[in-house]
């Protein structure tokens, strides 16, 4: 069963964060990823606030988002986004 990450991302720096993205895609195909989508003007509903950018990436299941999450190659990678992006994902199986 495929899963789908939805991110959803308001970086303070959009120069950082391209580069972010450039680094990072690379790595979620290696655990099976592919982008599915990429929005930079999300529609907000029920929700006060809008994020800047909304991303769907689809694995091959919960687990590949995982191993992806958790790897080592990932983990620089996730600590420079925290550190200029406020952003939260879910994943859903489909």
């Amino acid at each position: 069963m495929s899963a789908y990450l939805v991110i959803e991302a308001t970086p303070s720096d959009a120069e950082k964060f391209g580069e972010y993205e450039r680094r990072a895609l690379p790595i979620a195909v290696k655990f099976g990823g592919e982008a599915v989508a990429r929005d930079a003007d999300p529609l907000p509903i029920e929700r006060d606030d809008k994020p800047a950018l909304g991303v769907i990436l689809k694995f091959p299941d919960k687990q590949a988002v995982r191993d992806y999450f958790d790897s080592a190659e990932y983990a620089p990678l996730r600590t420079f986004r925290q550190s200029f992006t406020k952003a939260s994902a879910l994943v859903i199986e489909a």
